[in-house]
Formats: C-alpha cells, structure tokens, sequence
C-alpha cells in the first residue's frame, strides 16, 4: 500500500498548509479563532499628525525651546497636575494639593500604583529628583524654569507624599509650574543637570503619559499606548509623528491624506486657507491663545499718555474687528480688549468692548484739553499737536497692526508715525529703557491669568516688565491679593474687578488674541478646543480621542 499512504500523507501536508494559510487570513482580518467561534477584534488604530521642525531631545524640562520637543514630550510624560481647557488646574500623577501655611505650603498625594513605562513604579522620590533638576545651577532649559523653582524646597514624607514649600504664597505656582512632566530618578540616578541636557535618555525617553515612545528617527516619532495610563487607556492605539521642514509642506501631505492632523502656529496665508476649505473629510478648528497683541502706551509720556483719559480715548477709537481681520484676513485672531484671555476661567466677557465708540473717545480728548485745530483737524492742546510715534518690531503682521492702528486714530485727529526695528532693539533700547511714546507687541500671558508682571506697579522701571510704567493702588490691591489667595472664586471675583478697572484705565491698549489653527480628519472624536498657553496644550484628554 505505498501509493496509499503516500497520498494520505500528501492529503495530510495540503490539509495542514491550507489550515497555516487559514490562520494567517485570521489573523490579517483581526478574527480570534477560539475552537469553532470566532471573535472579530477591532482593527489596530492609528493618528498621524504633522510637525514643521524636528526632534532635539524628548524632555519635559527642555520642551520650551522646541516645539516639536514639547508636543511629543506632552504625550509621553505625566506632570503632578494639568490644565483644562479654560486654564483651570486639573490633577494628574497627583490630586489637586492640601494648600496650608498660608498659601506656601503645597501637599501633593500621588495616585496609587504609578508606573513609568517600563513597569517601575513610580514615586515621590521621582518628583524630588526632577525638582532637584530644575532648582540646580547647571540646568540647561528654560532660564526662567529654572528661576521660578530656586527658591522652593520640596520633602517627600513617603513614597506617595510630596510637600513644596514656597518662598511666599503664589497662586499661579499650580497652573505655571506643578505641571512641568515628571522624570524617572531610576533611570537617571547620578547624571548633574548640567549633563541631563545631552543626555541619551533624550533620545530613548521613558514616561508616564498616556504614550510610550516606540522609536524616533529624522522622519518620524510613533509612540504606542500605554496600557496602565492613570487616566485610561488611550482609544488610539498608535500616535504617529511626521516632521517637516516647513508648514507648506507638512500642509501639502495633509492634502494628500498622509496625515491626519496639523497644527499650523503661523497666521494663514490666502492660499493655505484656500487649501483648507478644499480638503474633504477634514475639520478646521481656530484656537484661542492666552497670548495677546497689544499697544503699549508710556504712561511717563506726560504730553499724551499720562491722562487715563486719552487712554481711554484711544481704546474707544479703534476698530478691533477690523484691526484683527486686515492683520489676519484669514481669522487667525479674536479681537478683544480684555487683559485677561477670552474663554479663560476668569474671563469677564461684559468688560471685553470690541466695538468702537469715536463720539465717546472725543469727549474723553475734549474734557482732558485735546480740541481740532480749525484749518488741519488735528488735535491741539497749548500748542502742541498731537503726534506721536509707535514703534515695533520688523514682524509683518505687528506692523500691519501698528499701521492699522495709525490709520485709525487719524479721523480722531491723533496723527502717528511707525518706525520698525528688530524685535532685540525694540526691546532692549526703547521698551526696556521706557524711551518711547507706544509701541505695539506681543505678552505671553501662560496658563494663569495672573497679570503682576505685566501690570502691577512693583515691575514699573528699567528692571521690570511693567512697560507701559502704569501704576495704580487699587488694581496693585487686586492683583496682589488674587495672586496670594487658593481660592479660585475669590480669585475670580479679584479678576473681574481688575478686568473693570482696566476698562476704565486703559493702561495699555490690549488689540487680539492670536489664534492657532488645528486641522484634523472629520471623524476624530473626543478632541477638546480650549484656550492655549501651548500648542502642546491641544492634546488635553488625548487618551479619549478615536479616530
């Protein structure tokens, strides 16, 4: 029976190889074969996002100075507490903090059972170690990071207590500093700050965030899902990271359906929003910044500015709808009046006047002296004419503003002069040394709505920021006294008061809030728009978006 069992064996072979082909079809089809049944799995999940620039070093303490740094370390490292999207603090490695000692002290429990990425648990000593980092002289990141930890102790009681200590109490130290991503003491034990900055743990970072970072090289970054992420699994299974050399290019392959979502920081061009409005299946989504333009006003300036009067006249004369639209025809700023960010916590949108009021702002230049002169319609007071001249910085979008805002207080009888530089000289010479009449520029107000260093009489002066030199008693009241205080309803109050104030004083001329615009797939779910001190910011509950 040779010819027999030569074919049963040849029957044995076929049947066997068609069972391997069966399974491989399984697995490709994401089917579990279980005995008779089989179990359909869902496909594995994939986000891909562009990004104009490249990698440095994935690492929290260094995200400032590269923004694709930031964003990738956003996804793979965890803070003791995060932003939402209203600017409020939120917990994350931690519950929100016991405050004692009059608002010095900050008691932080950790959650229970934290682990980095490789299965280490996660501690407070790892909290102290990344502090110690920061507070150290060889510190390489962000100078003002590193000046805002100096002074501050920190002591970890056990392994889930961590207790910081300030040198006096500071309401913005939650949302400003506590969020700063934790870094693992065990992988880093022995390494000075000073050699943290080169260090390969930059380039093979460990985390605690929602992502894990799978590998990184000058095309991409693709991070998986970290399964025991503290806030959930993310729905997402992998998150890709395409870089580019420039915006144009990163948008051309979302026209083209190699990504799925872009970040564009930089003021649409006709064209780009063209392009835009063009893409099928995909969303627009315009985010509002905590950063504002504005027009600075020398309060010295005791020939025009020194009257609240006439600054207050000047914010009623200008059109800020028409001031945002023609800076960024393609919507890439809300205007607004307010110090304080549109959409923010301590937002008080009845203090927030866009529209102009021209009748109003020449009885305010009437009563402070100012009249047209008869034969050339400018306005005279003793003599003087009402000149004056705003300076900028070379940037094309604030010298339009800076031209808009000229253009605009002519039918006042208010003629300026624009003279540009560099954004160094602008600074260095004219705002530091307080030698100019206005100026128009930009303030990063970050994740609190704090306003001390900007506006509180205490910054007046060459060493301070307060450029404008404004100085009034009852809002130095308020800003100190909403700074001090861990409550945030008292601390809202404070603002809205301060926001009143601002209106009638006019300190300086806030003009828009800038916007960034994210582009994404439509059937992106779970993405959250919010206010932005970051663009990393964008990534708020990225554990929750499905694609």
């Amino acid at each position: 029976m040779p010819g027999s069992h030569s074919r049963s064996r040849r029957n044995f072979l076929i049947g066997g190889a068609l069972a391997v082909a069966a399974l491989a079809s399984a697995v490709v089809l994401g089917l579990r074969l279980t005995g008779n049944e089989s179990v359909v799995l869902a496909p594995e999940s994939t986000y891909t996002e562009g990004l104009a620039g490249t990698w440095e070093r994935i690492n929290p303490l260094y995200g400032s100075l590269n923004q694709v740094d930031e964003d990738i370390a956003s996804l793979v490292f965890s803070g003791l507490v995060r932003i939402g999207p209203d600017g409020t603090v939120e917990p994350d490695l931690a519950e929100l903090p016991e405050v004692g000692d009059g608002g010095r002290t900050y008691t932080f429990r950790l959650r229970e059972n934290l682990e980095w990425h490789d299965g280490v648990a996660l501690t407070a000593r790892d909290v102290a170690f990344t502090i110690t980092q920061l507070k150290d002289a060889g510190f390489q990141g962000d100078r003002a990071l590193g000046e805002a930890w100096a002074g501050i102790e920190v002591d970890t009681p056990d392994t889930r207590t961590v207790v910081v200590r300030l040198p006096q109490p500071s309401a913005p130290f939650l949302a400003r500093h506590a969020t700063v991503g934790i870094l693992p003491e065990h992988l880093l034990r022995g390494v000075t700050a000073e050699a943290l900055f080169d260090a390969p743990f930059n380039q093979a970072p460990v985390g605690s965030g929602p992502y894990r970072l799978e590998r990184v090289d000058s095309s991409e970054a693709v991070l998986v899902a970290y399964d025991r992420y503290h806030l959930g699994r993310p729905a997402i299974d992998r998150f890709r990271f395409r870089f580019f050399a420039d915006y144009p290019s990163a948008l051309r392959a979302a026209e083209s359906g190699a990504i799925d979502g872009l970040l564009l920081r930089e003021p649409l061009g006709e064209g780009q929003a063209t392009a835009i409005e063009q893409l099928d299946g995909v969303d627009r989504v315009d985010l509002q910044r905590s950063f504002y333009l504005v027009l600075y006003l020398n309060n010295d300036q005791a020939a025009f500015f020194a009257d609240e009067r006439v600054r207050r006249a000047i914010s009623l004369g200008l059109d800020r709808e028409t001031i945002a639209t023609r800076a960024f025809p393609e919507g890439g700023a809300a205007p607004s009046s307010s110090a304080v960010a549109p959409g923010n916590w301590a937002y008080a949108s009845e203090y927030d006047q866009t529209t102009p009021d021209n009748a109003e702002a020449r009885r305010l230049l009437e009563e402070a002296g100012w009249n047209a002169h008869p034969t050339t319609g400018i306005l005279v007071r003793e003599g003087q004419e009402f000149r004056f001249t705003i300076r900028t910085d070379n940037d094309p979008t604030r010298m339009a503003i800076a031209d808009e805002v000229r253009a605009e207080l002519e039918p006042l009888g208010i003629r300026a002069t624009v003279i540009s530089t560099t954004f160094a000289v602008l600074r260095r010479d004219f705002l530091q040394e307080r030698r100019y009449d206005a100026a128009v520029t930009g303030w990063d107000q970050g994740p609190d709505p704090d306003p001390y260093f900007g506006w509180h009489s205490s910054q007046t002066g060459t060493a301070g920021l307060n450029f404008a030199n404004f100085s009034n008693l009852v809002v130095d009241e308020l800003i100190a006294r909403a700074r001090t205080t861990d409550d945030i309803d008292v601390r809202k109050d404070l603002y809205t008061q301060f926001q009143e104030k601002w209106e009638e004083l006019a300190p300086g001329i806030v003009l828009a809030y800038p916007r960034y615009t994210y582009i994404h797939r439509s059937s992106l779910d779970g993405f959250v728009p919010g206010v932005l001190s970051t663009g990393s910011q964008r990534f708020y509950d990225v554990h929750k978006w499905r694609n």
